[in-house]
């Protein structure tokens, strides 16, 4: 007995260290992630229960995704939604409403509150998750507890992640898939063993990515396909498997590409404006976010062109000076780099190639333009049109700078001047990323407002509301746009009634369709051809219209006019005008 005690003491200290060893550092950098996120949007966003703040920006869209996904049976292509731009109809995907997410708790919806979202704790996961990825990756690559933790709050804090949080793009928040990606390039494969679960691993983040953006979704399949390349190249695994890997990256996001209704649910995906959405020359130098906020407390904001926003990625003065620090050193063991080639050019080359295409057919410096590419671009725009928002693909270039200086700083000094180093990278970008005023989830107006009575007794027996004209349209500018603009209250009504909402907004919308439902409508409305199953919310100014159809009673309701064709009304007949 007494011998055994002290075996069973060595072994649970032993599992003690090997847990410290494997997961302290992770852990502790989703901390940071955790902490980032309380600072800025404050505990309130993690309440599921509340959706008052998220009536800004694009948050009102996502969400509507969601809730009207709730009262939909579901159909194929997954996540499909006939009750938002009734009859028209739309997806998860359109609504940027993360579908593996949404899918994920559809079987619970008849358990969850009536008022629910998950937008809050998904962004607060894809900090804690930006964190414990680099902190994984700088454990692989020989890295102590107090070093993973510092690469992963440098991490934590790149104002390219932070700033698609205030901006409202929280299914773009998934930046930690791609700093595990890169990672991976980075990670020796000491054998066969190691290949593969790289590779399986990259599946992985290819099913993940189709199913929570597609901007994201080729990102990742173009750091997968590197990944083969990098794997064929180091011939750790014969060349068949790195081959048969990148065919089924590309198929599985294909596949699930269309099975979640991004290809095959609208007629086209090009979107207009292509070179305006891009990233500028200096952007990893230039703090200008989102509505002229600038993310740094110490360098001046540069100029740039107004759309480039969506091209923003400032390192901050951390990465900036780590980055310095590393090029110094890699200039030094320059041989002892050059050796690791075939780990880090096919990552270079993807990187630097996404980096081009984020520039766009109109290259800038400072705003300026310096090189019109319109010409190269023209044979294939209608592959690229669908990316018109090209500046974010400079994000993969983005995370080999920010992630590969950080671990440089780990592999090539001294060991005792690494944490200094580092310490002195991480604390500089704590003081100069600008995190604003914080609590971003404070209540905006009272817009998620119950239905009134009124409405509701309408509401009764009926199975549609219909804003009269409709306002349904795209970032492109397609579809019709007459309708009133607060258009998500009352898609919030609807969805509590359980009715169908004839307008709103979504990522991409088939105007083919949209044109003749808008124009068939108002020549119902003008013929006195009403539903009596719908409720027609129409403008002031289109009020006479229903007044003149025999059996229609209106009342007023919050600024429009809410009409009603009696059921027991005989066939609807416009009346003679006085």
């Amino acid at each position: 007995m007494s011998r055994a005690l002290p075996e069973r003491l060595r072994r649970l200290q032993a599992a003690a260290s090997s847990f410290a060893t494997t997961h302290l550092g992770p852990l502790g950098a989703a901390g940071v992630g955790l902490l980032a996120f309380l600072a800025m949007y404050g505990p309130a966003a993690l309440d599921p229960t509340r959706l008052g703040w998220l009536l800004r920006d694009d948050f009102s869209q996502h969400l509507m995704g969601w809730l009207f996904f709730r009262n939909e049976p579901l159909r194929f292509p997954l996540g499909a939604i006939e009750g938002y731009l009734h009859p028209l109809g739309t997806t998860l995907g359109y609504m940027d409403a993360i579908p593996w997410v949404a899918l994920l708790l559809r079987p619970f919806s008849a358990v969850l509150p009536v008022d629910f979202q998950y937008i809050g704790p998904w962004m607060c996961l894809c900090l804690m998750l930006q964190g414990a990825s680099a902190a994984w990756v700088a454990r692989r690559m020989g890295a102590t507890v107090p070093q993973q933790w510092m690469v992963g709050g440098l991490l934590v804090l790149s104002p390219t992640l932070l700033a698609r949080m205030s901006m409202a793009h929280e299914a773009l928040c998934a930046h930690w898939t791609l700093v595990l990606l890169v990672g991976l390039h980075l990670i020796p494969q000491r054998d066969a063993r190691e290949a593969k679960q790289a590779l399986g691993l990259a599946l992985a983040l290819c099913v993940f990515a189709a199913g929570v953006h597609p901007v994201i979704a080729a990102m990742v399949l173009a750091l997968a396909l590197s990944l083969c390349a990098r794997t064929a190249l180091e011939r750790r695994l014969p060349w068949r498997w790195p081959l048969l890997g990148a065919g089924v990256n590309v198929g599985v996001v294909l596949v699930l590409f269309y099975v979640l209704g991004y290809l095959g649910t609208v007629r086209t995906l090009g979107a207009g404006a292509f070179g305006g959405f891009s990233a500028d020359l200096a952007a990893f130098v230039n703090p200008l976010g989102y509505q002229n906020f600038s993310w740094s407390r110490f360098l001046g904001t540069l100029p740039r062109q107004g759309a480039q926003y969506e091209g923003f990625g400032y390192l901050g003065l951390g990465v900036l000076f780590a980055l310095w620090a590393a090029l110094i050193l890699v200039a030094r063991d320059a041989p002892l780099v050059a050796r690791q080639w075939r780990r880090l050019v096919p990552l270079a080359v993807v990187a630097l190639g996404l980096g081009f295409f984020a520039l766009s057919s109109h290259i800038t410096l400072r705003g300026e333009l310096i090189a019109n590419l319109s010409r190269l671009y023209a044979p294939v725009m209608r592959w690229v049109e669908p990316f018109r928002s090209s500046g974010r693909f400079l994000w993969p270039l983005y995370y080999l700078l920010a992630l590969g200086s950080a671990l440089a700083l780990i592999r090539l000094p001294r060991p005792t001047v690494a944490p200094t180093l580092l310490a002195v990278a991480l604390a500089l970008q704590v003081f100069d990323v600008n995190l604003g005023r914080g609590h971003l989830a404070k209540d905006g107006p009272a817009w998620n407002v119950p239905p009134s009575e009124a409405l509701r007794a309408a509401a009764v027996g009926r199975k549609h509301l219909v804003f009269y004209p409709p306002q349904m349209h795209d970032g492109s500018g397609r579809g019709c746009r007459a309708g009133p603009m607060d258009f998500d209250s009352w898609a919030y009504r609807a969805y509590r009634l359980g009715l169908t909402f004839n307008s709103g907004y979504v990522a991409r919308l088939d105007d083919s369709r949209a044109q003749p439902y808008c124009l068939g409508l108002d020549d119902d409305v003008r013929a006195g051809r009403l539903d009596p199953e719908t409720i027609y919310l129409s403008i002031p100014q289109r009020l006479h219209e229903f007044r003149a159809i025999r059996g229609t009673h209106c009342v007023k309701e919050d600024r429009l006019w809410m009409c009603v064709l009696e059921k027991d009304a005989a066939s609807p007949v416009r009346q003679a005008t006085p």
